[in-house]
């Protein structure tokens, strides 16, 4: 069976924004679709609110049917523990309140979630379906809420946190086209941050392409909630 190529884009701000939309351009005009990471805050300073043309460009994208995911509350910067990865459910709740409340108020809506990093603690997981979602997104695979069904799939991805060296890029397109070619669901992620990088940009563009020419069907987050098939 072919597995499933998933595509996704983090840190999408101001300062990013033009990269992370020349790379939506390449991907679609490769037939790739691509899921958008969202969050209301970056590093604590930046807001979607209070930028015009990043919240503009995202609710175009959203109008015109691409994938958004809720990427938490407050996505942080590198080097700082990652947002959901330790919390309770109590505070869990709290910050899942605050960024759909937000994210409503401008217009989004997604029933999709990954936190910063894609680690995800119990307590998260456990509060999500409160507030709708129907997919959660972490480390370890992809967790179909109103099921309970959990695809095991790991993210390959670069920066925000993981490697974006030429060697670690390698290794990511090799992992990419294996298990592609295994039948397996491959998962990639890039963050905007990385993407001014031209040679950054370049390997992330071939990862998906390897992994599309060794058998994987492109799609996105969406389509594993309507039910599409997924390899191992």
């Amino acid at each position: 069976m072919h597995g499933r190529l998933l595509v996704s884009i983090s840190s999408i701000f101001s300062d990013t924004r033009g990269a992370v939309a020349d790379m939506v351009g390449r991907l679609d005009a490769a037939g790739i679709p691509v899921s958008l990471l969202v969050a209301p805050h970056i590093d604590g300073n930046w807001h979607l609110a209070k930028d015009a043309a990043t919240r503009e460009w995202l609710l175009a994208q959203q109008e015109a049917g691409r994938a958004l995911i809720l990427n938490g509350f407050d996505q942080a910067v590198q080097g700082r523990r990652s947002e959901f990865a330790t919390l309770e459910a109590h505070e869990a709740r709290l910050r899942v309140a605050g960024a759909t409340r937000q994210m409503r108020k401008i217009g989004i809506e997604t029933d999709l979630f990954a936190p910063p990093r894609w680690r995800m603690s119990p307590g998260t997981l456990e509060v999500l379906p409160d507030f709708g979602f129907a997919l959660a997104a972490s480390t370890r695979g992809l967790h179909l809420l109103r099921s309970d069904t959990f695809l095991q799939c790991r993210n390959l991805s670069v920066g925000e946190g993981f490697g974006a060296a030429k060697w670690w890029r390698r290794n990511v397109i090799r992992a990419a086209e294996r298990g592609a070619a295994r039948g397996n669901t491959i998962r990639l992620s890039v963050s905007g941050r990385n993407l001014a990088d031209k040679k950054v940009a370049a390997d992330f563009f071939r990862a998906a392409r390897a992994a599309v020419a060794a058998g994987a069907e492109p799609g996105d987050y969406r389509g594993v909630v309507s039910g599409m098939p997924l390899g191992t």
